[in-house]
């Protein structure tokens, strides 16, 4: 199973054998994963996570420009 942490041109993508959403509030969810868990992101690697749950949050930073703070993809 493939699940997209970030859906930009540069996806962060978790892939594991069953994959669950257990909390889901703003940018922030706690997955909770069966069998081993792989997160690939392109050119920065893959690693492998070593526990059940993977916590995927989207940082934000403020832009200089609008005066706001916004979602910060690579």
């Amino acid at each position: 199973m493939k699940y997209a942490l970030e859906k930009t041109t540069n996806t962060h993508i978790l892939e594991a054998e069953n994959i669950k959403v257990r909390y889901s509030v703003g940018s922030t969810q706690v997955l909770q994963i069966e069998g081993e868990g792989i997160v690939s992101h392109g050119e920065h690697g893959i690693i492998k996570t070593e526990s059940k749950y993977v916590i995927k949050y989207v940082q934000q930073e403020f832009n200089p420009v609008t005066r706001i703070i916004e979602n910060a993809f690579d």
